[in-house]
């Protein structure tokens, strides 16, 4: 079971390993050609962010990578660059969503894979958990920030990948090994009860298919 402290300690360590902050967006998002907007990278592949998952998230997710890559490839992969944004009421500067990351992501998934060549002449996904880690955290470089960053403003995919998770409902549930279900709407009826414990100590976002 992934105690409270356990998990502190963990993102803590890890975190400073790996350089997660925050990354201030230099720019508001622009208006886009109508072309530009229709134009999408091609899709970010479950298949390549797994092993990543498997070397970045916590393994008291145990069989639940994939089911976790599958949700980022899928919310990265819904990302549609100029889409206008929810603006303040009565405002009339209207924005919208600035390019997508996907290309830059692809390409990082394939250095790391290449790396893994070089240093071990085994495929990202073929060495130990630990030997992915070492990698990432030599790709990370001089990644330096005090807090965790927006996903999309990550500078790399790995940053990305953890920033997205912990901010998943999952990742509050398994911390306390209880269904919290942060930012989900709760029954005001519930709110006094005490969050039930997960079913099995891991599964607790989407249908709980690994």
């Amino acid at each position: 079971m992934l105690s409270r402290r356990t998990f502190v300690s963990w993102l803590s360590g890890f975190g400073a390993a790996l350089g997660i902050g925050v990354r201030a967006r230099t720019s508001e998002a622009k208006a886009k050609d109508a072309s530009k907007v229709a134009s999408q990278a091609p899709p970010l592949d479950q298949a390549t962010v797994t092993p990543l998952a498997e070397a970045v998230l916590p393994g008291e997710l145990g069989a639940g990578f994939a089911r976790v890559s599958r949700g980022f490839t899928q919310w990265i992969n819904d990302y549609r660059a100029g889409a206008e944004l929810v603006h303040p009421y009565g405002s009339t500067n209207l924005q919208r969503t600035g390019e997508s990351p996907v290309g830059r992501w692809r390409t990082q998934l394939a250095q790391l894979d290449r790396d893994a060549q070089t240093n071990h002449h085994k495929a990202f996904g073929a060495l130990t958990r630990d030997q992915r880690r070492e990698i990432v955290v030599s790709a990370l470089g001089t990644e330096r920030t005090n807090r965790m960053p927006d996903p999309l403003d990550a500078g790399h995919v790995a940053l990305a990948l953890v920033a997205w998770y912990f901010a998943q409902p999952e990742a509050a549930n398994l911390c306390y090994q209880a269904k919290i279900d942060r930012n989900q709407c709760r029954p005001l009826v519930n709110a006094p009860r005490q969050p039930l414990p997960l079913v099995d100590g891991r599964r607790s976002m989407g249908d709980g298919r690994s």
